[in-house]
C-alpha cells in the first residue's frame, strides 16, 4: 500500500468539492500561492497548501463527498480517493499528540500602568510539555507545528486555552492573546471557536487584546486587515507586537492602525544608555501618539529603562522588573513600580 504522506510530498494535489462548497474553499485559499481552478469545482495546489488546510476544511465543511487526487513529479495523475480517508492516512505527528493530551498551559505576565501604579492586563504566554514532562520552548513548538502543517490547530488551541485561563483574572484586567495571521484562513470560521470560548468562560470580548505576531511572514496585508476588521466588529481590540526599526514596521503600523503597539524588547534593553535605541523609541512614540495608539514597552528589566521609557510616553510596561511569567495569577499591586 502506498503512503499518502510520502505521495503528498512529491507532486501536486487536486481537490474536487461539491458546488455548494466552492465559495468557502475559494476563500480559504485566497492567500495561498500556486492555486489553479479547472472547471467549476476542481482545484489544484502545492502539497503544503493542502496539508496546512486539511484540518480546517474538516472542521468547517462536510467533507464526506470530497475527493483528492495526486499529480506525480512526472505529471501523471493518480486515482483520486475520498478526502477523509486520505487525510486519516497522513502520518501522525507529535503536535497532534500534544493537543490530544492537552499538553498546553498558559503562563501569565502582568502589564502595568505606571499612571495608576497597578496591573491592568496580563499577556498569556504558551507553555508546553513533551510526553516525558520536559519543557518545549514556544519557538520550537510553533516551528514544529509549521513544519507538520498543524499551525491552524495549534494556534486555535492556544487561543482557547488563553481565554480559559483568563477567567481566573480580575474582571477589570485586559487579556493579551497572541495569534498568527497566516494560521487564519477565513475569520468567521477560524475564529468561531475563539468567541465560543469567550462566551463559555464568561470573558467579555471587550477585555481581549489580540496580538499580531510574525508580521514579517504576512504577505497579504489585505487579508490581515480583514481578520482585524472581524475582531473589531466583535468588540475586540488588537495590538501590533515587536515593533522595531524600519520602513516596513511603520508601514504596517499605519496600515492596520492597532489599538496598542509594543516596542520590541531589543530597543528597550539599555534604552537609557543607548542613543540609537532611544531614537527608535521616540520615533515610535511620535507616530503612535499621532494615530492615537497606546504605547507598551515589553522586556523592561531595569528601573532606569522604565524611567526613560516613561518619559517618552510608555505608561504601559511589561517585563521582569515587574514580574516573570507564572502559571499563577499575579499580584495586582506589583512592587518596584516607578510612579509617573
Amino acid at each position: 500500500m502506498s503512503c499518502p504522506g510520502c505521495e503528498v510530498g512529491q507532486g501536486g494535489v487536486t481537490l474536487k468539492v461539491p458546488e455548494e462548497d466552492v465559495e468557502g474553499v475559494l476563500r480559504s485559499l485566497a492567500s495561498a500561492r500556486a492555486v489553479r481552478w479547472s472547471g467549476a469545482s476542481t482545484v489544484s495546489m502545492p502539497p503544503d497548501v493542502f496539508v496546512a488546510r486539511a484540518t480546517y476544511w474538516q472542521a468547517f465543511f462536510d467533507t464526506s463527498s470530497w475527493r483528492v487526487g495526486l499529480t506525480g513529479p512526472d505529471g501523471a495523475d493518480a486515482t483520486d480517493r475520498p478526502f477523509d480517508a486520505f487525510v486519516e492516512e497522513l502520518p501522525s505527528v507529535w503536535i497532534d499528540e500534544l493537543l490530544a493530551r492537552r499538553g498546553i498551559q498558559m503562563a501569565m505576565q502582568p502589564i502595568v500602568d505606571l499612571t495608576k501604579g497597578s496591573v491592568v492586563a496580563c499577556e498569556m504566554l504558551v507553555r508546553a510539555t513533551a510526553p516525558d514532562g520536559s519543557f518545549v520552548s514556544p519557538h520550537a513548538l510553533f516551528e514544529a507545528a509549521r513544519e507538520q502543517s498543524r499551525l491552524f490547530a495549534l494556534d486555535r488551541a492556544c487561543r482557547i486555552e488563553a481565554i480559559a485561563a483568563a477567567r481566573r483574572l480580575p474582571a477589570d484586567w485586559d487579556v493579551f492573546v497572541n495569534f498568527i495571521p497566516t494560521a487564519i484562513y477565513v475569520p468567521e470560521h477560524c475564529l468561531q471557536s475563539t468567541f465560543a470560548a469567550a462566551e463559555q468562560y464568561a470573558v467579555h470580548p471587550s477585555r481581549l487584546v489580540f496580538e499580531v505576531v510574525e508580521t514579517e511572514r504576512v504577505d497579504d496585508v489585505a487579508h490581515l486587515r480583514a481578520i482585524l476588521a472581524f475582531y473589531r466588529a466583535k468588540g475586540v481590540r488588537y495590538a501590533l507586537d515587536d515593533f522595531g526599526e524600519g520602513y516596513s514596521d511603520e508601514n504596517m503600523l499605519r496600515a492596520i492602525s492597532p489599538d496598542v503597539v509594543k516596542l520590541d524588547r531589543q530597543y528597550v534593553d539599555h534604552v537609557d544608555r543607548d542613543p540609537a535605541k532611544r531614537r527608535v523609541a521616540e520615533g515610535l512614540a511620535r507616530v503612535a501618539q499621532s494615530l492615537d495608539i497606546r504605547l507598551l514597552a515589553e522586556g523592561v528589566e531595569r528601573p532606569e529603562e522604565a524611567k526613560a521609557l516613561l518619559e517618552l510616553g510608555y505608561t504601559w510596561q511589561q517585563g521582569y522588573l515587574y514580574a516573570r511569567p507564572s502559571l499563577e495569577v499575579p499580584d495586582g499591586s506589583i512592587a518596584r513600580l516607578p510612579r509617573a
